[in-house]
């Protein structure tokens, strides 16, 4: 390996986290690195990005379908729990008599 390639490897950061935040602090150049490979801030701040981040799905969008994920496995429970577990039939679970007929149940118990 040649001396400037392991000298790269040095003083590149270690993660790539690292690199990506641009957290890591760059040392000054050795004095067996010339100055002439130091790029100037305009230079720098014009090469392109390696990683840029972008978001498939928008965090509104996101909150919206955990909401909706939500609502489907609690519907799907209650058609399971009370069809499977329970003697009813899967349809009871959407009328209102049925709900009634547990709330008293649960008050009544209390």
């Amino acid at each position: 390996m040649s001396d400037e390639r392991h000298q790269e490897r040095m003083h590149r950061p270690s993660s790539r986290m690292a690199r990506r935040k641009g957290r890591v602090r760059k040392s000054p150049p050795t004095p067996a690195e010339p100055e002439a490979k130091a790029l100037p801030a305009e230079e720098e701040a014009a090469a392109p990005r390696r990683f840029a981040r972008t978001r498939l799905i928008p965090i509104w969008l996101r909150l919206i379908i955990v909401a909706v994920l939500m609502a489907l496995s609690l519907t799907v429970g209650a058609i399971v729990g009370y069809s499977a577990i329970g003697d009813g039939a899967w349809l009871d679970v959407f009328r209102p008599s049925t709900w009634q007929h547990i709330l008293d149940f649960v008050e009544k118990g209390a």
